[in-house]
């Protein structure tokens, strides 16, 4: 499902973008959700925060007066949480829209909303459809990418090159584990178990590739990749790894 957010300090067009999207939505049968929409930016961190989505549409202002965040500050921080986001600046400040470039919030699109209310309808409607054709063709091939976002910029590499994601030792911190070499970036190993499905939690520290691993020793509790690397498996994972490999008929030798 498509969770859709929507922060808008001027009450009337908070109804009035959530009557649009959620009318849209309906008519449609898009699945997708409207699952906020409020006034302050900081609500939708405190979410983001708390239930971290892999993919999500975004209606924002850019300016949210006597607030901490401003809408490019949020759009930011959105887009460290949520690689995959869709973002939509709905706004009157069009002068502002070369400074989401210069940020590299990559915005799906800017509303200006002194067009009136009918193209602006017009135009939010045009990127829901946009936004879920993406979601539904991104869904296809996600499995097969793995993506994740280092200085405000975001990558995108096949999930093959992965062999194994670790905790760093610092916090919100990981290490992404490559064939030929190691990448540190911001995140949370709890956020990747849920943004990729295809990996396997091994240990509180350790996310790992089952296609990648090479040997797995019961005794040891210790699991191979083909470039000499090891990580830890939890004796309570144990057994849902070898299920896991049984079950996918990987080849990875088990002693």
């Amino acid at each position: 499902m498509l969770k859709t957010f929507v922060v808008e300090d001027d009450p009337e067009q908070l109804a009035t973008l959530k009557q649009i999207i959620a009318n849209h939505i309906m008519i449609n049968d898009f699945d997708m959700q409207l699952t906020l929409a409020t006034g302050q930016a900081q609500a939708l961190l405190d979410y983001l925060t708390a239930e971290p989505v892999v993919e999500g549409l975004y209606f924002l202002d850019i300016e949210y007066p006597g607030q901490t965040l401003n809408g490019l500050e949020l759009a930011s921080q959105i887009r460290e949480r949520d690689v995959n986001a869709k973002i939509v600046f709905v706004s009157t400040h069009s002068e502002m829209a070369f400074l989401t470039f210069e940020r590299r919030i990559e915005p799906l699109d800017f509303v200006v909303k002194d067009l009136g209310a009918a193209a602006v309808k017009a135009k939010v409607e045009k990127d829901i459809r946009v936004a879920y054709d993406r979601y539904t063709k991104q869904g296809l091939t996600s499995k097969a990418m793995f993506s994740y976002s280092k200085g405000g910029e975001l990558f995108n590499l096949p999930l093959s090159q992965v062999l194994f994601i670790e905790t760093g030792t610092a916090r919100n911190k990981l290490v992404l584990h490559l064939a030929d070499r190691m990448i540190q970036y911001n995140g949370k190993i709890s956020d990747e178990t849920v943004a990729h499905p295809e990996l396997f939690r091994v240990h509180k520290s350790f996310l790992v590739n089952p296609q990648a691993l090479v040997r797995v020793n019961k005794q040891s509790q210790l699991g191979y990749f083909e470039n000499g690397e090891s990580v830890d498996i939890a004796v309570r994972k144990m057994h849902d790894l070898i299920a896991l490999i049984k079950q996918s008929a990987l080849t990875v030798k088990v002693d």
